[in-house]
């Protein structure tokens, strides 16, 4: 009678968790709510590391979470001030970077167009030319609509850093009381298990954000030093891309190199050798003492969660698909060292 109370409540909780995901899923409201508490909780957990430093030197948690947040704040002021009104000089730009692309686009269709003869290649460039346009056209339309909806990304950012503050000040409460929905037996291997996560976890993104931000600063000052067109934007998105393991690196340098070779031959052959030495560097001497071996994970298995990611959920998907992995796999090596 007892295992059956306990089947039924089972049951009960896993429908009720059901029925909350379908109703945020469903609520656009709640999905808007869900989606500020997930990036707050991201932020914090990549700043933890840092103040759990801070607060090995005597200052409480509290403390610690304000000064850290009200850095942050700083930093992104910084940012703002300095950074953002470059992108903005270069985003007015972005059209003539478009006309150019055009240009060259039409030059190579031009030489192909008189060989009607050849259908095969005439086809094959008209297709990449509607291709190209229809790009430029569907990247402006984006841009457009960031720049309308900058005011309201502005008011739900404006909340970001206070409830990042309260999940970095009350870590501990919150954990404590998550903890409570569970059994009381399993309870100290729920807490081993997610302890277990954390220490990878932790590294692999405080490791990829860093890694990010140095390639980011040497993608520019690579395309300065050859004067390529839009140097922010580019080593911003080549920053960006970094983050996703194996295909991000390529993903981020196509857009440099294209810029470079729009400049001159020359300098496109410069901008590939160059960032091409950049990622050895960093793959060969950098990630290995900033992040270790702290994935752990077969190079074939994380492409397949890359793949994976990107089918389910696109970029986002490929930037969380090997910390999810990450996560599953040592829930799975914990569950059978506990239970089995």
């Amino acid at each position: 009678m007892l295992k059956n109370k306990k089947q039924i409540k089972l049951i009960l909780i896993f429908v009720f968790f059901i029925a909350v995901i379908w109703i945020i899923y469903k609520s656009f409201v709640l999905k808007e709510i869900v989606y500020l508490i997930f990036i707050s909780l991201i932020i914090a957990y990549t700043l933890m590391p840092l103040q759990n430093k801070i607060v090995e030197r005597g200052l409480n948690k509290r403390l610690s979470a304000l000064l850290i947040i009200v850095f942050l704040i700083f930093l992104c002021a910084a940012f703002i001030y300095i950074i953002v009104p470059s992108i903005l000089k270069e985003g007015l730009n972005v059209d003539s970077g478009i006309i150019k692309i055009q240009k060259n686009i039409e030059l190579i269709y031009e030489k192909f167009k008189p060989l009607n003869n050849n259908k095969t290649i005439y086809v094959i460039m008209d297709k990449i030319y509607d291709k190209i346009d229809n790009l430029m056209a569907e990247i402006l339309n984006k841009l457009f609509d960031g720049a309308l909806n900058i005011g309201q990304d502005l008011l739900s950012a404006a909340v970001i850093p206070i409830i990042s503050y309260y999940f970095m000040a009350d870590s501990d409460i919150i954990f404590n009381k998550a903890l409570i929905m569970f059994p009381i037996k399993s309870r100290r291997i729920i807490k081993n298990i997610l302890q277990d996560i954390d220490k990878v976890l932790g590294k692999y993104i405080v490791g990829q954000l860093l890694l990010s931000v140095i390639i980011g600063v040497f993608t520019f000052i690579i395309l300065f030093t050859l004067k390529i067109d839009f140097p922010v934007l580019l080593s911003i998105l080549n920053a960006f891309f970094n983050i996703i393991p194996y295909f991000g690196p390529i993903f981020g340098a196509v857009p440099a190199v294209v810029m470079g070779f729009i400049k001159s031959t020359k300098a496109g052959i410069y901008t590939i050798i160059f960032l091409y030495l950049l990622q050895l560097i960093e793959g060969n001497i950098i990630s290995p003492k900033v992040t270790g071996n702290s994935v752990s994970m077969h190079p074939l298995l994380v492409i397949i969660l890359l793949l994976l990611g990107g089918q389910i959920g696109g970029f986002i998907g490929m930037i969380i698909a090997v910390p999810v992995g990450v996560i599953v796999k040592i829930i799975y090596e914990d569950i059978n060292y506990y239970f089995f």
